[in-house]
C-alpha cells in the first residue's frame, strides 16, 4: 500500500485550480479527477481511498492506494511512501476521520430474470427472500423516529416539531447517533476511543461539521452526509485496524469519505 499526498505546484497554482475547476464539478467528479492520477485500464476497480483537504485556501489531498499514483499533469505534484502502519494493541493515536455515518434497512425484494423475488441461497438466511439494502442517514433516521414517537405523520418534517422545549438540537443529535455509529465501526475494527484520565472520565473525541450533499447529474443526484470525527483511539487489534486503515472506514469512498488519518497520540 501507499500513502500519497497530491498538492499544487507552488509555481503554477492558477493553472491548478482551473484543472481542478473545470474537472470535480462535484463530489463524484472529484473521485473522478483522482481516478487521472492511476492510469491504467478504464474497467479496474477503485483501489484507493482518498480525503480533500483545504490548507491556506489551496487543495490537498491524501490518498491511500495499492499502487503508487503519478501527476498526470504538470501543475500538480506527487510525495509517495510506502504505507505498512505498525500497530501493537493497547497503541494510543490521535486520528481524523471524514465519514458517512448511515444505518441500513432492508428494502423491495431482489428480483430474478422473471420478476419473481429471489431467495438466499446460503447462510444462516438460506430461503429467505433476499432484499435490497437500503442506507439511511443516521441522523436523518432518529429524526423520522422521535417525530413518530411525538406523535407527528410519517410525511411530518423535522421543522414541523413546534414544542421548541422538548425539541431536541441538531448538535445533539448529530453528537449521540453519529458518536453510536462510530463505536459500532470501531468494534468490528481494532479500536475504540480513548478516555479522559478524570474522576468521571470524558470521550476524547469531537464530532463536527455535519454536512448534506449532492452528487452527480441532475437527473441522477445522490445524496448523502458526512461528518468530521477527530480525537484519540485505543488500538485493540492491530490486524482488523491495519485493513481499516488501508481499506477505510463505512460508505461513500467515492465521495472522499472513510479515510482515518493517524499519528502518535
Amino acid at each position: 500500500m501507499y500513502f500519497s499526498v497530491i498538492t499544487p505546484e507552488e509555481r503554477l497554482l492558477r493553472q491548478a485550480a482551473h484543472e481542478l475547476a473545470q474537472s470535480a464539478v462535484h463530489q463524484y467528479a472529484v473521485h473522478q479527477w483522482i481516478w487521472k492520477f492511476f492510469p491504467g485500464s478504464a474497467d479496474k476497480k477503485r483501489d484507493f481511498i482518498f480525503r480533500r483537504h483545504e490548507l491556506d485556501q489551496m487543495p490537498r489531498f491524501y490518498v491511500v492506494s495499492q499502487r503508487p499514483p503519478t501527476a498526470f499533469s504538470e501543475a500538480w505534484q506527487v510525495q509517495s511512501r510506502v504505507y505498512d502502519p505498525q500497530l501493537q494493541e493497547g497503541q494510543r493515536l490521535s486520528f481524523q476521520l471524514r465519514a458517512n455515518p448511515v444505518v441500513e434497512r432492508p428494502g423491495d425484494p431482489v428480483l430474478d430474470e422473471e420478476g419473481q423475488p429471489k431467495k438466499r441461497n446460503s447462510g444462516k438466511h438460506a430461503g429467505k427472500i433476499k432484499r435490497k439494502v437500503i442506507r439511511h442517514d443516521v441522523v436523518m433516521q432518529a429524526k423520522k423516529q422521535l417525530l413518530a414517537e411525538h406523535g407527528c405523520s410519517k410525511e411530518a418534517r423535522w421543522s414541523d416539531w413546534e414544542d421548541e422545549i422538548n425539541k431536541p438540537l441538531l448538535y445533539e443529535l448529530v453528537q449521540k447517533h453519529c458518536g453510536e455509529w462510530l463505536d459500532a465501526v470501531a468494534k468490528r475494527s481494532g479500536f475504540e476511543i480513548a478516555l479522559t484520565d478524570e474522576e468521571e472520565p470524558q470521550r476524547k473525541l469531537q464530532v463536527d461539521a455535519y454536512e448534506q450533499s449532492k452528487a452527480g447529474k441532475r437527473d441522477h443526484n445522490i445524496r448523502f452526509s458526512t461528518v468530521d470525527f477527530s480525537g484519540e483511539l485505543i488500538v485493540t487489534d492491530s490486524e482488523l485496524f491495519h485493513l481499516a486503515l488501508c481499506n477505510g472506514l463505512g460508505h461513500a469512498k467515492a465521495f472522499g469519505c472513510g479515510l482515518m488519518l493517524v499519528r502518535r497520540a
